[in-house]
């Protein structure tokens, strides 16, 4: 079991009895926030990548990360984490992907922030991989005029290239701060994030002592006579 000491904080790797909690907190991200069954799947997907940050008996932070590799990326969460399920977690994936992060308390949230970097640093991890959401962003667009419902696909993209550029979002300016470096905004990336409008800013870490995994381990062994038939269909796949 993971278990490890961040300032004033215990990182452990979560419990079923912890899922109440995990629940509560959730509740932080509105309308976007989810459900029992999800957190379970987690459980039964990828246990080891689903960590909490404990203070005096407390539960005040939960994390979920899988490792993906570069093909699985679509820059869509629904597609990306298996219908928030985490069944697409890939062993070997090369990219650390947070699939979900809520906190009462940005200490907490750091020191998840800090475990994560300390487990996979050494490792076969190329870059964290982090889809931060933009709750303000709704209401900025309103700010300026706009009704959301009615922005088109291109319209809404331009308005959060702006956003973005002023930097004034606390959740962008929290990441930044742990080191992650926004790449681009992604339009339509948590559908019912009603606060983001469904969007979200693509941000990176990038491992410094990233070493790409043997060839043995990184290759799965092929048969040792390929088929003699296949349909069209699969020999596209």
């Amino acid at each position: 079991m993971i278990q490890m000491q961040v300032g004033a904080f215990t990182v452990r790797q979560v419990e079923p009895s912890d899922l109440a909690r995990v629940e509560e907190l959730d509740q932080l991200f509105g309308n976007a926030a989810l459900t029992r069954d999800y957190f379970e799947a987690w459980l039964r997907h990828h246990p080891e990548g689903f960590l909490v940050a404990e203070f005096n008996g407390r539960v005040w932070s939960y994390c979920m990360t899988i490792y993906l590799s570069a093909h699985q990326l679509h820059d869509n969460w629904y597609l990306d984490t298996g219908g928030g399920t985490c069944s697409t977690h890939n062993p070997y994936g090369e990219y650390l992907y947070a699939v979900s992060i809520a906190s009462q308390k940005p200490e907490a949230a750091r020191a998840l922030f800090i475990a994560s970097r300390r487990l996979f640093i050494r490792s076969h991890v190329y870059q964290t991989l982090l889809y931060g959401r933009l709750p303000h962003f709704g209401k900025w667009v309103r700010e300026q005029g706009y009704d959301p419902s009615c922005l088109s696909y291109e319209q809404k993209r331009r308005l959060l290239g702006i956003y973005i550029n002023l930097l004034q979002d606390p959740y962008q300016i929290f990441y930044e701060g742990l080191n992650f470096m926004p790449e681009y905004g992604v339009v339509d990336y948590l559908e019912g994030d009603e606060e983001s409008l469904g969007c979200a800013l693509r941000m990176v870490w990038r491992n410094p002592y990233y070493r790409p995994l043997p060839h043995a381990q990184a290759v799965v062994a092929m048969p040792e006579a390929a088929p003699t038939t296949a349909v069209a269909g699969e020999q596209q796949q």
